[in-house]
């Protein structure tokens, strides 16, 4: 700690090793981990990033590089002896950790290494939870308890999932509202799109503003007589190109409601690209437009021009942050309600939640109509007070004088 001013910290933020730390994100891990060094830097705290190799702003003296190559096969995929090679690299980095003097280590990695060090070390370390439960990272709490140290997790869904011994807290993510806000552009085309939702009617049982519920499928097409391609409205879907994220249900449900669609992120799994995705894709012709993976420049006004945001997850999504971006644009969201989507945004301002049923796509074709309804101006001041990342921080810094207090005692 700085002597000088107590209020300083020295931090280790050890991010994950499989994906650089740049624009653009490979995904939200990696998006929550440079959002959480900027800020602390920004209050004044000294950050040290141990991240993958091709980070910004990292220690290039200890990066990951065994996994750089790992790409294509699902972003938990390891080649032949990748999982002991990573580890490895991560015992050489908590060498260096455990002799560097830090006043306490932040953990986003999704290796069990450093938890079993943590028992070594004199250094406080808070580990943040998230993703499902991987087993070696659940064998060292099993086995060490709370030597491992203070956990956090992004949501109730994700710490469901995992058995903490000695417990743990939810501290969800946020967006940081400087970069993910309304644009004037979008603001201003809402009078020419209220012609086009005039064209499409809510479905009964269809659940509005955050409250889940089975919505039933529209029959066949919703009329849209007299809209040309360029006046129906657009929606818009983001993240990693993986199954359990399922950006083939946005373009399924797009297609059933005669809407253009979006869709922009990194190609994580090739066969599911391949095999799943892109016949689709094909099969939509210009109404949907791939964009790959977009820096926050291209991605925001994006989003933020969209009508609505489609979120599609096929698994229990651990939080959901392409949801809160969104909404923080004031762009309202159709979303299927599991895992942490459920959690985090039932009863928020600016959110249709539908439950997937046997049929997703059509459940969310049946919520679009009730979306394009709703207040923009509102989704974002809603979305502002519930989500913002300065908040976020001020809680961990909290959780951190804390941690260093009771430590000293």
């Amino acid at each position: 700690m700085d002597a000088r001013n107590e209020d300083l910290l020295d931090i280790a933020v050890i991010g994950p090793s499989r994906f650089p730390i740049r624009e653009p994100y490979a995904g939200g891990l990696e998006v929550v981990v440079a959002k959480e060094v900027r800020a602390l830097r920004a209050r004044g705290h000294r950050v040290t990033l141990y991240a993958a190799a091709g980070s910004e702003g990292h220690d290039r003296r200890h990066e990951f590089t065994t996994l750089a190559a790992a790409t294509g096969r699902g972003d938990s995929y390891y080649p032949p002896g990748g999982y002991e090679a990573d580890a490895a690299e991560f015992e050489r980095l908590m060498d260096h950790v455990a002799v560097s003097g830090f006043d306490v280590v932040l953990n986003h990695s999704l290796s069990h290494v450093p938890l079993v060090r943590a028992a070594e070390m004199a250094t406080p370390m808070i580990t943040t939870l998230h993703c499902p439960q991987l087993a070696p990272m659940q064998e060292a709490f099993d086995r060490l308890g709370s030597a491992t140290g203070r956990v956090l997790a992004v949501s109730h869904s994700v710490l469901g999932s995992w058995r903490v011994p000695h417990g743990a807290e939810v501290l969800p993510n946020g967006v940081d509202l400087q970069i993910w806000r309304p644009r004037a552009a979008a603001a201003g085309r809402t009078a020419a799109r209220s012609a086009a939702r005039s064209a499409f009617r809510p479905a009964a049982g269809t659940a509005a503003a955050g409250t889940a519920a089975a919505a039933r499928p529209v029959a066949g097409r919703t009329s849209r007589v007299g809209l040309r391609p360029t006046d129906r409205p657009r929606a818009v879907w983001t993240g990693r190109i993986v199954p359990e994220k399922g950006p083939h249900l946005a373009v399924e449900a797009a297609r059933r409601t005669g809407l253009r669609l979006d869709l922009a992120g990194r190609v994580g799994d090739d066969r599911y690209m391949e095999r799943v995705l892109a016949p689709r894709l094909r099969d939509a012709g210009d109404s949907v437009r791939y964009h790959g993976p977009l820096g926050r420049d291209a991605l925001v006004p994006l989003v933020a021009s969209a009508a609505v945001a489609l979120v599609t997850p096929c698994w229990e999504e651990p939080f959901g942050l392409t949801a809160v971006e969104a909404l923080a644009c004031g762009t309202p969201v159709v979303a299927l309600a599991r895992g942490g989507i459920r959690e985090i945004l039932s009863g928020q301002p600016g959110v249709v939640l539908v439950e997937p049923g046997r049929d997703p796509s059509s459940a969310l074709a049946a919520g679009i109509p009730a979306a394009l309804t709703l207040n923009r101006a509102a989704t974002a001041r809603a979305a502002a007070a519930a989500f913002s990342h300065d908040a976020r921080i001020d809680q961990l810094e909290a959780r951190l004088r804390g941690l260093l207090v009771g430590a000293a005692s």
